[in-house]
């Protein structure tokens, strides 16, 4: 033990004697805002109660011919393809707790971590979906990446739709949040001058994404599509039949006690398959 004139009891001299607190709450990792599964095609999940594969087939127009006096009639003969949707997507998210934790921590880990595993099963579906852009929508494409988008991209990627006689029905834009920002500079976006184009369209069901309509069409942001602010995103513009979700297995959670480890286990498992069943209904809008 020191003496002298200018020594004090201080915080170092003290250390055992200070706690170290730790909170009771906690800082939980934000979660992106998930949109493409609650968007897309799900009138297929119907139909694959059991199996692992759904043949969907195709019906093509037919032709309209001149009937020539006197002479039989032709008839068509047509042979059709088919959309595949392959169910072997399965995957899980699981936690397990020892009891010695669970009786000497200061919380439910079990709780604590409950939600986090829905999320993950959640953004595995999400991901999935949002590859598909950049991979499936080249080509039909507008603007550039890293670069916000203009009037005309968007007029452009509508047109796409259009073109390809797509269902005006149940069209939307996912964007990121940079490009949201290039939409607040436009004037036709932001003026109530130009309130008559937009409509309402909105979806209660995906309220905290939607953040206005644009053209007509509601616009979802996501941090969650493909890309960075620095590379750019792989935003979209598409038609719900343009890609088919089907989950033959929705998240199911499994629990137990491991008597070999004294530990509580919780288990979640999701099935699912995914695919592309008309290209041209979808744009990758390239951008901020």
């Amino acid at each position: 033990m020191a003496t002298g004139a200018t020594e004090f009891i201080d915080n170092t001299t003290a250390d055992v004697f200070i706690p170290e607190i730790w909170s009771t709450l906690a800082i939980v990792a934000r979660e992106a805002q998930l949109v493409f599964a609650k968007l897309v095609d799900r009138k297929f999940e119907d139909g694959l109660v059991k199996g692992d594969k759904i043949h969907v087939p195709n019906i093509s127009d037919l032709a309209a011919r001149a009937k020539s006096a006197n002479q039989a009639i032709t008839y068509e003969t047509v042979t059709e393809t088919n959309t595949t949707i392959t169910v072997d997507q399965h995957y899980y998210a699981a936690i397990a707790v020892e009891s010695i934790t669970k009786v000497q921590s200061d919380r439910d880990q079990l709780s604590a971590y409950a939600g986090k595993l829905g999320y993950a099963l959640g953004l595995n579906v999400d991901d999935a979906l949002a590859s598909r852009v950049e991979a499936d929508w080249s080509g039909q494409t507008v603007g550039t990446l890293a670069a916000e988008n203009t009037y005309h991209d968007y007029l452009r990627a509508i047109q796409y739709l259009d073109d390809a006689n797509a269902s005006p029905d149940s069209r939307y834009f996912v964007i990121s949040p940079a490009a949201e920002v290039g939409l607040l500079k436009m004037d036709t976006y932001i003026n109530n001058d130009y309130t008559n184009i937009h409509g309402t369209g909105r979806d209660t069901s995906l309220e905290k994404a939607y953040i206005s309509s644009f053209l007509g069409v509601p616009v979802y942001k996501s941090t969650n599509v493909d890309g960075s602010n620095s590379a750019g995103h792989d935003n979209t513009f598409f038609q719900r039949e343009a890609q088919a979700l089907i989950m033959q297995m929705t998240p199911d959670m499994h629990t137990m006690f491991d008597i070999d480890y004294f530990a509580d286990k919780v288990a979640i498992e999701q099935l699912y398959g995914e695919q592309v069943m008309r290209s041209d209904h979808g744009v990758w809008i390239k951008g901020a």
